[in-house]
């Protein structure tokens, strides 16, 4: 089945296929939790029992995917489960362009290539298993093969797993935002040269954006929020004294929870406390919408409620460049 402009719907953005006793509740644990806070939706195979009515389960949320992740891990091939969801996996990259990560954790990609160490015991323990199956033994070799010179992501380049993990997300996340649909709110008096040159670097991107300043008002502009797969809102000092930014404020939060959409905030020289708080310019931005529409305004509430909620979104603060 497909969405407007052909692009088909999938049930899940990411299938986690990995070796449970190795990484469960260590590093795909870890993985999981981070993809669920990037608003990913994604299947891990919770501790499932052996079944062929489970398997059929597994193998159904392979094919509704958008990206599988392949956490190869040293006891990955040791499950006969791990390389059939495997060779299925490659079939979706093959039919349905789905975009396939192999992640080399505390693995060689060599070893997983040429089936060498412990990967070549699995694959020698398989064949006496399945002398009588030798064909399936050799597809799971060939989808080893195959896996391993895609590119992908090796734990042994990072000093630190949360590094490690947050840059498996962030290409997660650039994979599955369309590439035609990011929204841009900004107040243009406090950043509209800062915001020009971010458009600008996503437009090269091959990112189409749509900019509202909060002087921009349209009837179309609520919808591009809603069709879009991320907004970014640029927080500057003036922001808030803008009743339209305000708004679309409410809808992009909206979306946020209706839609599963990704909203990225970033704070231009003010800090998320400003806004958590209402404090500094967004006090005094309060105030002045308190003091046009009343003290007991419905909207106010509104506003001060989505600028607290934003505040404790993950996103960037420019005087650092860190994460906030």
């Amino acid at each position: 089945m497909a969405d407007e402009g052909g692009i088909e719907k999938r049930r899940y953005d990411v299938f986690l296929c990995f070796r449970g006793e190795d990484t469960r509740y260590t590093f795909t644990g870890n993985l999981y939790a981070a993809l669920r806070q990037a608003r990913l939706r994604t299947f891990f195979d919770d501790g499932f029992k052996s079944g062929d009515q489970i398997f059929d389960v597994v193998l159904q949320a392979i094919q509704e995917s958008r990206i599988s992740i392949v956490v190869l891990s040293e006891n990955f091939a040791s499950s006969s489960w791990c390389l059939e969801e495997l060779v299925k996996i490659l079939e979706c990259r093959e039919t349905k362009k789905q975009l396939v990560i192999p992640i080399f954790y505390r693995m060689d990609p060599s070893d997983v290539r040429r089936q060498t160490g412990c990967y070549g015991e699995s694959l020698a323990q398989h064949q006496y298993e399945f002398r009588s199956d030798s064909e399936k033994v050799r597809n799971w070799q060939e989808a080893l093969t195959h896996v391993a010179n895609l590119p992908g992501w090796r734990f042994s380049r990072y000093q630190y797993e949360y590094e490690f993990i947050e840059d498996i997300v962030r290409q997660a996340i650039v994979a599955i935002v369309p590439r035609y649909s990011i929204f841009l709110s900004f107040s243009g008096n406090d950043t509209r040269s800062f915001t020009g040159f971010l458009n600008n670097a996503l437009c090269r991107s091959r990112y189409q954006t749509f900019m509202n300043d909060g002087d921009q008002i349209s009837q179309s502009t609520n919808g591009v929020i809603e069709e879009s797969r991320l907004s970014i809102i640029v927080f500057s000092e003036n922001y808030a004294r803008s009743s339209s930014c305000l708004d679309f404020l409410l809808t992009i939060l909206e979306c946020m929870k209706t839609k599963n959409q990704l909203v990225c905030p970033i704070f231009y020289k003010v800090l998320p406390s400003d806004l958590r708080h209402q404090r500094n310019s967004y006090g005094e931005a309060m105030t002045e919408h308190e003091n046009m529409l009343g003290k007991d305004s419905e909207m106010v509430k509104k506003w001060r409620s989505a600028l607290f909620d934003v505040a404790n979104l993950k996103g960037f603060y420019l005087k650092t460049g860190y994460n906030t």
